[in-house]
């Protein structure tokens, strides 16, 4: 399995996120953000090409009212992550991917489990998000989102 993100080529203002593997299906995350690293907010995601339809949910401070949506074939995943570094938890029904806190190194290791019967689709969704830059579902990128949902509306852009 390889993940790498990197600035989609002919682009400048998306980063791209591609999961590849020989036991997994190619997953795809694009979006604005800095540092090589796609933004969560307004990106898009593909698993073996096929768009994954996604609903950034930020409906206020409390940790319950942050998550997305996501819907891909016949499952539907929701995905909530307490930030950079912190524990990130992928379901669809019983199905569960926890993806924990840094256990060593910031950046470098991180541990997970699978429960439910995940499958390699699952982790997929679950592994290429660990290179999105997720602070939308934070509760500083909460706070910081109310002004510009205040004065621009809360439509996205899909890219």
């Amino acid at each position: 399995m390889e993940v790498h993100s990197a600035l989609a080529a002919g682009n400048l203002r998306h980063n791209r996120t591609v999961l590849t593997g020989e036991q997994f299906p190619e997953a795809v995350f694009s979006g604005g953000g800095t540092g090589g690293v796609p933004s969560l907010d307004g990106g898009w995601l593909q698993i073996d090409g096929v768009p994954v339809r996604i609903d950034l949910r930020v409906k206020g401070v409390r940790k319950g009212s942050r998550r997305l949506d996501m819907w891909y074939l016949d499952r539907q995943y929701t995905y909530r992550s307490g930030g950079s570094g912190r524990e990130a938890v992928l379901s669809r029904g019983p199905v569960r991917v926890t993806i924990d806190g840094v256990t060593g190194k910031a950046g470098v290791e991180r541990s997970g489990s699978a429960e439910g019967g995940a499958d390699a689709t699952d982790l997929a969704v679950a592994i290429v998000f660990e290179q999105v830059d997720t602070a939308c579902l934070t509760l500083s990128g909460a706070l910081l989102a109310i002004p510009r949902n205040l004065l621009m509306g809360n439509g996205r852009d899909e890219g």
